[in-house]
């Protein structure tokens, strides 16, 4: 299941939570189901934040090795 389909999910959850009058088994079981998919798609956010995060360190070693940051820093 990819990050798209887990937050999809989530929505129908939160939406069958707040809407429907379910018995409180049924209710427990999809709060759990929730908080399963909120984790797994807060993990994804993570892993994808820190991927971002090297590349623009990257990035900027780039630049500041080719001396095109001071170059601009002068005009």
């Amino acid at each position: 299941m990819n990050f798209e389909e887990m937050m999809k999910e989530l929505e129908e959850i939160v939406n069958r939570l707040e809407k429907e009058d379910l018995p409180l088994e049924e209710s427990i079981k999809l709060f759990e189901r929730g908080v399963e998919l909120y984790r797994k798609c807060k993990e994804i956010l993570q892993q994808n934040r820190l991927k971002i995060i090297d590349v623009m360190k990257e990035l900027e070693g780039e630049i500041d090795a080719s001396g095109r940051d001071q170059e601009n820093e002068l005009r």
